[in-house]
């Protein structure tokens, strides 16, 4: 069987009716639904198709493209805020199939692994069947659940602690360059174990992204902060969050912030911006050509290999306006570099949503093996982006999640899509 007769038959078990002209009519209202932005998570040490970097959950306080990367939940001591901010608890720990992304999921009981290639293919072929939109703004709403690490008051204390120490160290081998270097790198080491030294209990921290992206030359806006929620893993882990005190689980300021959104697509390729990727080519050698000329000129290309950088392109390009037949032309390149990946269909993502997952594993940031997932889940009937998990082995709650609710062309700022 060749690749296009898998497609269709996969297209036909997947969803038999999907093809006719009344089937696309009754689909036409979630067009623009459901994006995807990478978070960029993985590990850089094991080459595999999805891109490989130092997870963001072990990176305190950076944002990538954009978004909040960052998923240790940590306060800016350093800054001297330490004043309380009220948060809520979530109003039910401990779901799982949680919605909105405030609980962990298992995986669903009834998925069926398929070909990952054929997968691709066939996502190929229905994008082909989107019609194009257009506006002045590419809107997106993003709900972004992240591990709690830390407890921002109970780190406050212990890192002031260390600098206390650090500066009587400091004064005590001011003359002695050697020992100061030792105590100074001891410094860093207790400080990074405050940082990944985990909680006795589950928990999760939840908010809701606006972003609306200028597309020529007005000026954006991005609403951080919305509906922010801390979730518990189940019963338990609330009741041990409580006899620890119930300490504060995020250092966020009451209500929400606004920003301007980064003009660059893809921090891999400062060239591609929000106002140029609909002129990206619509067909696969063209696009594959244009993808290998990006990462000749990439700050990335000297430490990551191909496939990699073709995934991490990829998953930036399927958060942003291309054109339908951009993204068939890009799922048909991804085809051909998915060796590594396991696909699901019968997926749901937070939201209730199902789609088709493609999962990859790397090592955690101890460098042990498969203890990382990293998994994209996609909708089989538009080929548009739902979610992304980054989920270790053993936990209760993933470490990351994104799932993209919304997004679409507005004319004006403040305005969402039709749906």
């Amino acid at each position: 069987m060749n690749d296009e007769d898998s497609v269709n038959e996969l297209i036909a078990t997947l969803r038999p009716d999907s093809l006719t002209e009344e089937a696309h009519r009754r689909r036409r209202s979630a067009d623009l639904a459901q994006a995807f932005r990478t978070p960029r998570a993985p590990h850089h040490t094991r080459r595999s198709p999805m891109p490989q970097r130092r997870p963001l959950y072990l990176i305190t306080g950076t944002a990538v493209a954009g978004l909040a990367a960052a998923a240790i939940i940590v306060p800016q001591v350093l800054s001297g805020d330490s004043s309380p901010h009220a948060i809520s608890a979530g109003e039910s720990p401990g779901g799982v199939g949680g919605i909105g992304g405030e609980a962990f999921r298992d995986t669903d009981t009834s998925t069926t692994t398929v070909n990952t290639r054929t997968v691709l293919l066939a996502a190929a072929k229905v994008s082909t069947e989107e019609p194009a939109g257009s506006g002045k703004f590419w809107y997106s709403r993003v709900r972004t659940t992240q591990l709690v690490r830390v407890a921002p008051d109970e780190y406050a204390a212990k890192i002031k602690k260390l600098l206390a120490e650090q500066d009587a160290k400091k004064e005590k081998l001011k003359n002695k360059p050697d020992e100061l270097n030792a105590a100074m790198k001891e410094f860093d080491k207790k400080v990074h174990e405050l940082k990944t030294t985990r909680l006795p209990y589950a928990a999760s921290r939840s908010e809701t992204t606006d972003t609306w992206r200028s597309l020529g030359g007005a000026a954006g806006r991005r609403v951080t902060g919305l509906d922010v929620k801390i979730s518990f893993a189940t019963p338990a882990d609330e009741a041990k969050w409580k006899q620890a005190g119930s300490p504060r689980l995020a250092n966020d300021p009451s209500g929400s912030r606004e920003t301007l959104p980064t003009g660059v697509v893809s921090i891999d390729n400062p060239s591609l911006t929000w106002s140029n990727v609909a002129k990206l080519p619509t067909d696969k050698q063209g696009l594959k050509d244009r993808l290998l000329s990006l990462h000749k000129k990439s700050p990335a290309s000297g430490k990551k290999q191909l496939a990699d950088y073709l995934w991490q392109t990829g998953a930036d390009l399927l958060t942003a306006p291309i054109t339908p037949g951009t993204r068939a032309a890009l799922y048909q390149v991804l085809a051909d570099s998915a060796s590594g990946l396991k696909s699901s269909t019968g997926v749901t993502d937070a939201l209730g949503r199902t789609g088709v997952a493609l999962d990859t594993t790397g090592p955690d940031d101890a460098g042990e093996a498969g203890r990382i997932t990293y998994r994209l889940i996609f909708d089989d009937k538009t080929g548009k982006a739902l979610e992304l998990d980054v989920i270790e082995a053993g936990t209760a709650m993933p470490l990351l999640r994104q799932t993209f609710e919304t997004t679409g062309y507005v004319d004006a700022l403040g305005d969402t899509p039709a749906q």
